[in-house]
């Protein structure tokens, strides 16, 4: 098993990018759960083909943190959104389905619906 820092971080829920953060529904407890700045930006770098590794260190890069802290702290994120049902990580890179690539308001709701559908979120 790989390193959770050479893993691919999935999103598993539908978001919308706010102004304070990105708001998430967690589709097994039916609740919208607020991130945080470091949480949010976790999330929205979350697109199943970028190592747990390469986005902490992107993120140090633009946010002037130093990388060894972002590559302690982003594990633990990842572990904690993971225990929420909010993400997966995975041993391979993988596209995300449609309907948590984008946020919510900016779907096609038919689009979304079939990606839905596709995924076993939704029966037809």
């Amino acid at each position: 098993m790989a390193s959770s820092l050479e893993q691919y971080p999935q999103r598993d829920g539908l978001y919308r990018v706010l102004p304070d953060g990105v708001a998430v529904h967690n589709r097994y407890q039916d609740r919208v759960v607020m991130l945080d700045a470091i949480s949010s930006e976790l999330w929205l770098r979350a697109d199943g083909k970028t190592s747990l590794r390469n986005i902490a260190r992107d993120m140090a890069g633009r946010s002037g943190q130093r990388v060894e802290m972002l590559l302690l702290t982003a594990p633990m994120l990842l572990t904690i959104l993971s225990s929420e049902g909010l993400m997966y990580q995975l041993d391979q890179p993988a596209p995300l389905p449609y309907h948590v690539a984008l946020p919510q308001e900016e779907q096609d709701l038919d689009q979304m619906r079939q990606s839905m559908v596709a995924a076993g979120w939704l029966d037809e």
